[in-house]
């Protein structure tokens, strides 16, 4: 597995556009050192995110803060993913609330799950790709 992100210098910045580091990341601990900064999964030209500079992706994330219930047996962890999803390559980070409390939401497992695509170059066609999977 190659995943290609581009990263940032900055942690917490929701209005950062600028993400000029370009990595590959083929294991667990590149994996970790990327997403320890501000990133994004696709490439943009010029590192400046923005949706005309949008160039390609190789990688779909998903979010899983399991804020769809109260109760523990119906969050979703690592292991239960791997039950669910048996033939299905990917990799896991945890966010930077994972088991901490949130107001409202507690303390539960929230992570990241990054899926390897062959490539796309349309940036309509991955803003289509991201909604679905919400």
């Amino acid at each position: 597995m190659k995943l290609i992100m581009q990263t940032a210098d900055i942690v917490g910045d929701e209005k950062n556009c600028l993400y000029p580091h370009r990595v590959e990341i083929t294991s667990a601990e590149e994996l970790q050192a990327a997403v320890h900064t501000d990133h994004v999964c696709a490439e943009y030209r010029g590192g400046y995110r923005n949706t005309d500079n949008f160039l390609r992706s190789n990688v779909v994330v998903m979010d899983c803060d399991n804020d769809h219930s109260q109760n523990p047996d119906e969050w979703i962890t690592p292991e239960k993913l791997d039950e669910m999803l048996p033939d299905i390559a990917y990799a896991i980070a945890f966010s930077r609330h994972h088991m901490k409390d949130k107001p409202g939401k507690g303390v539960r497992p929230r992570f990241h799950i990054y899926f390897e695509t062959d490539g796309i170059t349309d940036k309509d066609l991955y803003a289509g790709l991201k909604r679905g999977i919400v």
